[in-house]
């Protein structure tokens, strides 16, 4: 059941972010505001899901967790966006900008999750 959390918190989150970004770059959501989910959906599931249960495994507290979510997912979007963009600056700063959108939202839909779900007995699922 924690898995299938992980993956709706990270689907929801990327779409979240996408409309999040666009509303504050752009001032306005439409159906272009969804491009960069090619890329903001793969990278929550992939980076921030995959990173958050490194961290959990290890141990770490959940502040660092999560701050360690918004550490990867800015560098994660600007270093996706610099190697598409052959590391033009504009577009290295929009992806880091939707990267840390993308993980903001994934901290928040994590938390809110976390508090209607019924705790287990297993260390991997907190």
């Amino acid at each position: 059941m924690a898995v299938l959390r992980i993956i709706f918190v990270s689907t929801l989150a990327a779409v979240a972010a996408c409309a999040i970004a666009s509303l504050i770059l752009y001032g306005n959501v439409e159906r272009a505001s969804f491009i960069p989910l090619i890329f903001a959906l793969p990278g929550s599931l992939l980076l921030l899901a995959t990173a958050y249960a490194a961290l959990a495994e290890r141990g770490r507290p959940m502040v660092w967790r999560y701050a360690a979510l918004i550490l990867i997912g800015a560098i994660g979007g600007g270093l996706l966006l610099a190697f598409i963009s052959s590391a033009d600056g504009k577009y290295t700063a929009m992806g880091s900008f939707y990267g840390m959108t993308t993980a903001l939202c994934w901290i928040a839909l994590h938390a809110l999750t976390r508090l209607r779900t019924r705790h287990t007995i297993n260390e991997f699922t907190t």
